[in-house]
């Protein structure tokens, strides 16, 4: 038979009275496929002289050298950083990244998320937006086998790969350590309630007062979100109840700055008349003085590049779930009582 330069797997597969699939399958060499389905398939494309396009191979295996990453925000430095932690990594192999961010739109981090998928992508990490609007999306990509990392915001319903810390045990020693510091009043400006790390970190709070037999009380608890601007809305709150609070636990950073404006701004002194506790350690929160949890961001970024690249390597690599360890940094914003003057 005379060759084709035009030959295609169509063409092997009418040929063979087999399916486009089936050849396509035994051309890569996949186990789906009977070896003597597989021997016949490779002596008709030889007969062919079929010649692969290698290029088109490479898209639809995703080797593109590219990896996707979705965060919701850049104004703080915490997402910034684990961009960094995963480029140190990917960098070094070979692979560029793009960055998209979704200003904590669920909607936008959609459109970002497809937009990645149309560069072909081989890979994406992503930390979630705050109302958490794309469980279906991440659904179909983990089914179709992409590979997906999520990092410090997770969706608990999927079953998927993550690197985070353990928001639960740390938000219970901040609490605790605001009750050991004689604190009995003591609020907490929660997240957004879809979100994993407003849970944890609710339920934290909660473990601690119960494990020193103080009573979790509903009004101490306002859902404000993650932005510095929700933290007016807050104040607001619990300067207005009868028996306001003695000490604030805010669900991040930039809620516990916005308190500490806020509460400058009404000649409210910190900790003298109130004591607070934040939770990610921005570089403003120390110059304020802010006790604050530190998390290794540079690290997270790290182990979820690591993480990836693994399920970029073997699509059928099991799940995993990296808990990184953190630090309660304790500064001048939650003075002891006994040490207020």
């Amino acid at each position: 038979m005379s060759p084709s330069p035009k030959t295609t797997i169509k063409d092997i597969a009418k040929a063979l009275g087999v399916s486009v699939a089936t050849v396509s399958r035994a051309l890569n060499g996949s186990h789906e496929v009977h070896p003597l389905t597989q021997e016949k398939v490779l002596a008709k494309a030889k007969e062919l002289r079929y010649k692969p396009n290698i290029q088109a191979r490479n898209l639809l295996k995703r080797r593109s050298n590219l990896i996707g990453v979705v965060v919701p925000e850049f104004i703080t430095f915490f997402f910034p950083e684990i961009i960094i932690g995963i480029q140190e990594v990917v960098n070094k192999l070979g692979y560029q990244v793009l960055i998209s961010q979704s200003n904590e739109s669920s909607i936008q981090e959609a459109k970002n998320v497809e937009i990645l998928e149309a560069s072909m992508v081989e890979g994406i990490i992503v930390s979630v937006a705050k109302d958490c609007g794309n469980v279906d999306l991440y659904k179909r990509l983990i089914n179709e086998r992409m590979p997906i990392v999520f990092v410090n915001r997770v969706i608990s319903e999927l079953q998927a790969s993550q690197v985070v810390i353990d928001d639960r045990k740390w938000a219970f020693k901040v609490t605790e350590h605001l009750i050991k510091c004689g604190y009995s009043r003591i609020a907490h400006l929660a997240g957004n309630n879809h979100l994993s790390v407003t849970k944890e970190r609710l339920q934290g709070y909660k473990d601690a007062l119960g494990a020193y037999g103080i009573e979790v009380q509903d009004k101490l608890i306002m859902y404000v979100g993650v932005q510095q601007d929700r933290a007016k809305a807050g104040i607001n709150y619990l300067m207005n109840l009868k028996n306001k609070p003695d000490a604030i636990f805010a669900i991040n950073d930039p809620i516990a700055v916005g308190c500490m404006l806020e509460l400058k701004k009404r000649g409210i002194r910190i900790p003298e008349d109130i004591a607070i506790a934040g939770f990610s350690e921005s570089p403003i929160g120390r110059i304020m003085n802010l006790t604050s949890v530190f998390q290794p961001t540079f690290e997270i970024g790290r182990k979820a590049a690591e993480l990836l690249l693994k399920q970029i390597k073997d699509r059928n690599a099991a799940f995993e779930t990296i808990t990184l360890d953190a630090k309660l940094n304790i500064r001048h914003s939650t003075l002891p009582l006994h040490k207020r003057p």
